[in-house]
């Protein structure tokens, strides 16, 4: 089965949860990304070094746009409805070989990280998946010692797989706790979710209504008139 995360990020950028709404990530995320590894609790757990520059930041941003571009992951970005700060960066992407599954992931700005708005995106994002592709099983992982992050993937209703060792960018290795949600676990929350929903979807804009063949007659006559018009007021300024 082969996920089309073009099509994943256009229905995702549509969802939004009562004070989150989702948008297709872009270049620009770069600098508030940049702000929040400002933090040494952000840097702690990841799998690449602190960045020195914004530049840094940017190029890794700019990867993440391109692969969405051409649809090797979905990217999107979690704003505040009201204001459309910046929150967090949510991503699906293929795990491992298994065509079924997807892995997940998320940064968060520090300024976030109370107020339960990562758990209130993670719900939305896990849940919007579902509902808009074919995937089988999504997985995460995380360092045992980040007890926020292993906490959130229990409390979106993951489960403790594994223990497995990835390698940083700086090749140092490094052990990560993995977690799974399977589709059927999902559904078997259905009735929760119906009493409670983590997010709605904007609906899709009606087709524009095409033009009857008189319509598109009489604009290219009009058109035509207005060219004609234009060489006439050549014409004269030439004479």
């Amino acid at each position: 089965m082969e996920h089309d995360y073009l099509e994943l990020t256009e229905r995702l950028e549509r969802a939004y949860s009562p004070r989150i709404a989702l948008r297709r990530v872009s270049l620009s995320d770069g600098w508030p990304l940049f702000e929040a590894t400002r933090n040494p609790l952000f840097n702690k757990h990841l799998l690449w070094d602190p960045p020195e520059s914004e530049l840094e930041v940017l190029r890794r941003i700019d990867v993440i746009v391109e692969a969405c571009r051409r649809g090797q992951l979905a990217a999107v970005s979690g704003v505040v409805r009201t204001t459309g700060e910046w929150a967090s960066l949510f991503r699906f992407q293929p795990y491992m070989a298994d065509p079924a599954c997807m892995e997940m992931g998320v940064w968060t700005h520090d300024r976030f990280w109370t107020g339960r708005y990562t758990l209130e995106l993670s719900h939305m994002c896990i849940d919007a998946v579902f509902q808009n592709s074919e995937v089988g099983r999504l997985m995460g992982a995380a360092s045992p010692e980040n007890r926020g992050s292993c906490a959130l993937m229990k409390s979106v209703g993951m489960t403790e797989t594994e223990i497995v060792t990835r390698r940083m960018e700086s090749g140092l290795a490094v052990e990560l706790q993995e977690f799974e949600l399977l589709r059927e676990d999902w559904n078997g929350r259905a009735a929760l979710r119906e009493e409670k929903p983590s997010h709605q979807m904007v609906p899709p804009a009606p087709p524009a209504p095409m033009p009857s063949r008189r319509a598109q007659m009489a604009a290219r006559r009009r058109a035509r008139e207005a060219n004609l018009d234009r060489d006439d007021e050549f014409a004269d300024v030439a004479d």
